[in-house]
């Protein structure tokens, strides 16, 4: 059986029309009232041998190029997922801005984006971009029973980040702590930068410390950032 000799019936509007005499490779067609694409598969019954004069009467459907034969969903999947990515990697970025804010390439973009926003990103900072390029402990040259620690420190980062605070603990032996303290930048920082509240990216500054001697309890020291 032919389709010439079938009925098709459109789904969108229920219109029959008559089984075209070929159809594209696709085997959709369009119908000509309500533009709806179907595939070209008889679903009325066939028409009697007799009726063919009135089948002439019978509108045939037009054909649809391959591109209006696929679905709409197939078209729109693409860009679903194209969006649904865009939302997720969005997500991921808003919850995990604090730890993207640490990253100097990725900063700029974020303080830009968070103007826009009306939003704030935490300081910069990484202690681990801090150097200590000198570090010594020696008798005080001014006052008696005292000691003079001197540290320079360096900011290695490419961006300006807080100043840390300074812990200088005095060792003895097997590296046991015989006196230890916390500076603030307030109580290290030279007269020259109490002013200025970020080290900037790329300087240096000598941090001078006189402290009490402690004795012969103390053969040792060390520096570290916080």
């Amino acid at each position: 059986m032919s389709l010439q000799s079938v009925l098709l019936r459109c789904p969108g509007c229920g219109t029959v029309f008559r089984g075209p005499a070929s159809v594209p490779a696709h085997g959709r067609v369009r119908c000509g009232v309500c533009s709806e694409v179907f595939a070209a598969q008889a679903d009325v019954a066939p028409l009697p041998s007799g009726r063919a004069g009135h089948a002439a009467d019978i509108p045939r459907p037009a054909y649809v190029s391959a591109v209006a034969a696929a679905t709409p969903a197939a078209g729109l999947l693409p860009a679903l997922v194209v969006v649904l990515l865009v939302m997720l990697a969005g997500q991921m970025l808003w919850l995990g801005r604090n730890r993207a804010a640490e990253l100097p390439a990725l900063r700029p973009l974020l303080e830009a984006a968070c103007q826009r926003l009306g939003c704030s990103l935490p300081p910069f900072r990484d202690l681990r971009a801090i150097r200590v390029t000198e570090a010594r402990v020696t008798s005080h040259p001014d006052y008696a029973g005292a000691l003079l620690a001197v540290v320079r420190l360096e900011n290695g980062a490419p961006l300006a980040q807080p100043w840390p605070r300074l812990a200088l603990a005095l060792t003895g032996p097997a590296d046991a702590v015989v006196a230890e303290r916390m500076f603030e930048p307030a109580e290290y920082l030279p007269a020259e930068q109490q002013g200025n509240p970020q080290f900037v990216a790329g300087a240096t500054v000598e941090v001078r410390l006189p402290l009490a001697d402690p004795g012969m309890a103390a053969a040792g020291f060390r520096f570290t950032l916080h």
